[in-house]
């Protein structure tokens, strides 16, 4: 038996409703959540904000108006307080709590406060904490970690559209979190980083991601490249298509030249195997001046150290650099002017000892790796008209910006 039209009119707007208006709610639903490590500790502290309460899952169900969480981990016992009592509750070694309230100040955990759910668990005899929040939530305080909030929106937006796609492509690669919370994936500082302007770069460019052939890449950026951004093939073990060297416009970084100098009693210190650095010599450098391979001779002996390495070493601010021999027998400690020569250029040969009234200077150019997006760079084009498109695909090579 047929419907009749009516029937079939209703089964229609059933369906139109069911097709159109579905789906919307099925994308909402899969906006990924973030697992953040943001703490790594022997004991913790968790609280509300001002009059409002946490919830903790995992405690005894006695504890239901919490203001405040104290946890410890302590000759192999975990314990916890509630509101700042001194009367303490032992955990099982396999707990995994999950703090959580209603409020949008967020719960504060060091000097900080995080939306979404702080998950601790024991790992590794540590307080292990993890923010869980949703991507674009995450992405709003990731720029403002990352990116100064006074950036151009065309900066900023570059910066959203190159974290959510660096968050993405960490996304479940890891059992227990996706990201650290320091540059050892991306700055996250909690909802403390959050401004209206780079809320608007996140709303602005949500569901943006960068592809090269359909593939989501390693949108990996830096600060400042000191006039010209690396291959990744010079700086990591891979090649990568789009991670391609290219001019950098950077020139108005706070940190595109500096300077970092070094006594005989420091280098001493930072290379105790060696007994000290009597003598450097430059090796290899890539092709935009950044170094390599470099050898340092020592009362002990001579070691090839990376520059990766050698920069980690005397934390300097990247790898592009180039040594020499200072003279200052008043006052070691002066202000150095970059129009002092350097005595000798050492890049190609030994370092002579250096003596008492003699320090090591090394001079050098931008921050970080120098590979991907330069976001100094990413400002300048900013204040010059380009948009956060003509950015990107000015510092990923031959990439598209689409949905993900």
């Amino acid at each position: 038996m047929s419907a009749s039209p009516k029937r079939k009119f209703g089964w229609t707007i059933i369906f139109i409703g069911i097709f159109f208006f579905s789906p919307l709610k099925v994308i909402a639903a899969k906006e990924p959540i973030m697992r953040v490590l943001i703490g790594n500790e022997n004991e913790a502290r968790f609280r509300a904000d001002n009059s409002a309460n946490i919830f903790v899952q995992g405690i005894s169900s006695n504890h239901r108006r919490i203001k405040s969480l104290n946890l410890v981990y302590k000759n192999n016992k975990a314990k916890y307080s509630v509101n700042n009592l001194n009367t303490w509750f032992e955990l099982p070694n396999n707990f995994n709590l999950i703090i959580s309230n209603g409020d949008k100040r967020g719960i504060w955990f060091k000097n900080r406060r995080y939306a979404g759910e702080l998950r601790v668990s024991l790992e590794e005899k540590k307080l292990n904490i993890i923010n869980y929040l949703k991507l674009e939530k995450y992405l709003k305080s990731v720029v403002g970690s990352e990116m100064p909030k006074e950036f151009p929106l065309a900066a900023l937006q570059a910066q959203a559209i190159a974290a959510r796609t660096y968050a993405l492509k960490l996304l479940d690669k890891n059992k227990l979190f996706d990201l650290h919370s320091t540059q050892a994936s991306q700055v996250y500082l909690g909802l403390e980083s959050e401004t209206a302007k780079i809320n608007r770069a996140v709303r602005s460019t949500s569901s943006l991601a960068l592809f090269y052939k359909n593939q989501m890449i390693n949108a990996v950026f830096h600060s400042s490249s000191g006039g010209r951004t690396e291959d990744s093939g010079q700086v990591w073990k891979y090649q990568l298509p789009y991670l391609r060297s290219v001019i950098d416009y950077d020139q108005n970084s706070t940190k595109y030249r500096w300077k970092n100098k070094f006594t005989s009693a420091e280098l001493e210190k930072f290379f105790p195997e060696l007994g000290g650095v009597n003598s450097i010599q430059i090796i290899d450098k890539s092709n935009t001046g950044r170094v390599l391979k470099i050898r340092l001779h020592g009362n002990n002996g001579s070691k090839i150290f990376s520059g990766k390495k050698l920069r980690k070493r005397l934390r300097l601010l990247s790898t592009k650099f180039e040594v020499g021999l200072k003279f200052n027998p008043i006052n070691i400690d002066n202000k150095l002017n970059f129009d002092n020569k350097i005595v000798d250029d050492f890049s190609t040969k030994t370092l002579p000892q250096v003596p008492e009234n003699y320090f090591l200077l090394v001079e050098g150019y931008g921050a970080g790796h120098g590979v991907g997006m330069s976001q100094w760079g990413a400002k300048s084009m900013a204040e010059r008209g380009s948009s956060f498109r003509e950015i990107l695909k000015h510092y990923y090579t031959g990439v598209q910006i689409k949905t993900y």
